[in-house]
């Protein structure tokens, strides 16, 4: 009988070890699991982070280009030799979009708060936006995408710059009697034009890329959530 009850014992301590060992398995198991699905969890959101990044940061430069596209006979209209005197009314178009919207009125009033604090800010946001492309695509496509917006970022400056001039020598000339023409020559107003020119001569040129190179539709196929 005592043989019987140790050997019961045996069995039973047996069985716990037994038990003790396969819930450690199923343990680890289940540790497996959960850390296999956290990671593909970080992963599906890192895709997701990247996706959502894309979209922001491409809508915005397609907005651009979309303002480029129903604008840029008016700067071809103007003559290199003569005064821009419309500057104002193309920053006004050049801004004619929801992401623009709030500087547009900068062009009225230049350096007058909060306006031009306003207009600074979005011009940083413009940059960040260029050189965010740069990294969330990749290839050729991206290159030319990210010069497209810094040359537009340049361009609203360089035209509000000029505004600025045009207004300084409006204020010259009723200060000294000056003619338009001596405002012109004492201010130094054809190489501040001549730097318009180049600047929106520059952005011509990487729209004219984006058009030769499909950049859009290569853009769009990077953008894909897989």
């Amino acid at each position: 009988m005592y043989n019987v009850l140790k050997l019961i014992q045996r069995g039973e301590s047996r069985m716990q070890l037994d038990w003790n060992f396969c819930l450690s398995v199923v343990t680890v198991v289940i540790a497996i699991i959960a850390l296999l699905q956290t990671k593909q969890q970080i992963k599906l959101s890192n895709k997701q982070h990247l996706f959502d990044e894309r979209i922001e940061n491409y809508g915005i430069a397609i907005g651009l280009i979309q303002l480029y596209e129903k604008n840029r006979d008016f700067f071809d209209e103007n003559e290199d030799d003569k005064a821009m005197l419309s500057i104002s009314y193309w920053f006004e178009l050049m801004t004619n979009n929801t992401y623009l919207e709030q500087i547009a009125s900068v062009i009225k009033n230049p350096l007058k708060q909060p306006d031009h604090k306003e207009f600074l800010v979005k011009l940083e946001m413009l940059s960040s936006v260029a050189t965010k492309i740069e990294l969330l695509f990749n290839k050729k496509e991206a290159t030319l995408l990210s010069e497209f917006v810094f040359c537009y970022q340049k361009s609203l400056m360089i035209m509000y710059q000029y505004q600025i001039l045009l207004d300084d020598m409006k204020k010259a000339a009723q200060d000294h009697q000056w003619t338009f023409e001596e405002c012109q020559q004492k201010m130094g107003e054809d190489q501040q034009r001549d730097q318009v020119h180049t600047i929106l001569n520059a952005l011509k040129k990487a729209y004219t890329m984006l058009e030769q190179e499909n950049v859009n539709e290569k853009i769009k196929k990077q953008i894909k959530l897989k």
